[in-house]
């Protein structure tokens, strides 16, 4: 009888411990899955596909910057300075136009958003409209969904529980302040990057410039048109009073230079060129593109790597984008990809990158 007794008591015990872990992961809540954050508390932010829903979600703003890590050093502070709104910063690292478009659907959603930044990668011009990365590690869908049941997969992870609520407890009794890591901050590599040639080209490299250059495909063209439909212009027309501030993010020439090696630069500015033609037709797009901008993208010292750009770069493109430099109409959008495709089929790559 004592044994029974006892297992009956251990069991209990192993039910409150659990009870009491799910609890306190629901209350502290690190990744916003429930509630805004607790005022009073600390959170770190760091995990983007874990809490940029949630964020999303229960933070207060009006107006959001988004995209790839291309859009990871852009700085809230200097939007809200700019602009006038509240910001937040929710930036997926490789995420494809269907992620970051639905993040910004749930913002719309939830939210009076005046203003949207979002870059968009023309390494993704021709994937398909639902393509996604499935080389980023388990995506945490029991996050996004509103099915209770699967939460237990947060509710008792080992993670959040170690490496967030217990460090969030450990920082309110011994009298750490309450708040949260800076949207300037939350996501920006600046500080860990190396700029420069030897970072981008190592001691310097050779383009064969031989290769004839491909146009797009009518397949490509379909593709594409589909795309963009989905995951930017239907929320253009379904949000007329929220201007989206768009931008093809500026790769650096050594970038050009291996599209022109593979035969692709040509098709990657005639992707820019068809997405433009989509994009302007809206008064409520404001669509920017800086591959002009020599001064930025041939210069190696703005670059950690062929396509990622300083902080420096990020705080030009929102200056740009509030005086409205490097902003495409339907009257330039189509002379400003010819000319830089003439320019550039005619540029010495080699000569450029040996001069760095």
């Amino acid at each position: 009888m004592k044994a029974k007794k006892w297992f009956k008591i251990f069991i209990s015990l192993i039910l409150v411990i659990v009870l009491a872990l799910a609890a306190m992961v629901a209350i502290i809540d690190p990744f916003f899955h429930y509630h805004a954050p607790i005022k009073g508390l600390y959170y770190t932010l760091d995990e983007e596909r874990y809490q940029n829903d949630g964020i999303t979600k229960h933070f207060d703003y009006d107006a959001l910057i988004t995209g790839t890590s291309m859009t990871q050093n852009f700085k809230t502070s200097q939007a809200e300075e700019l602009f006038g709104y509240d910001f937040i910063k929710v930036c997926y690292s490789g995420g494809m136009y269907k992620e970051i478009g639905g993040n910004i659907e749930l913002a719309l959603e939830t939210h009076d958003v005046k203003m949207v930044v979002r870059g968009i990668d023309g390494t993704y011009l021709f994937e398909d409209k639902d393509a996604s990365r499935n080389d980023l590690g388990t995506y945490p869908t029991y996050l996004y969904d509103n099915n209770i049941f699967n939460d237990v997969n947060y509710l008792l992870n080992s993670t959040v529980i170690l490496g967030y609520c217990l460090p969030t407890l450990a920082r309110l009794f011994t009298g750490h302040d309450g708040g949260y890591t800076s949207f300037d901050d939350y996501s920006s590599w600046q500080a860990e990057a190396t700029f420069g040639k030897e970072a981008v080209v190592g001691n310097g490299t050779s383009y064969d410039l031989t290769t004839e250059q491909e146009d797009m495909s009518d397949d490509e063209k379909k593709t594409l048109i589909d795309s963009f439909t989905q995951n930017v212009i239907d929320m253009a027309i379904k949000y007329p009073d929220t201007d989206f501030y768009l931008f093809f993010p500026p790769y650096s020439a050594a970038y050009l230079g291996i599209e022109y090696e593979d035969g692709q630069m040509n098709k990657l500015f005639q992707g820019y060129k068809l997405a433009a033609s989509l994009l302007v037709q809206y008064d409520n797009i404001h669509l920017f593109a800086f591959d002009d901008r020599f001064d930025i993208t041939q210069n190696l010292d703005n670059y950690r790597d062929i396509s990622h750009y300083a902080s420096w770069v990020n705080e030009e493109i929102l200056e740009c984008m509030e005086s409205g430099t490097g902003e495409l109409t339907a009257d330039t959008y189509e002379e400003y990809y010819d000319t830089l495709i003439e320019y550039y089929d005619a540029f010495d790559f080699n000569a450029w990158v040996n001069g760095q």
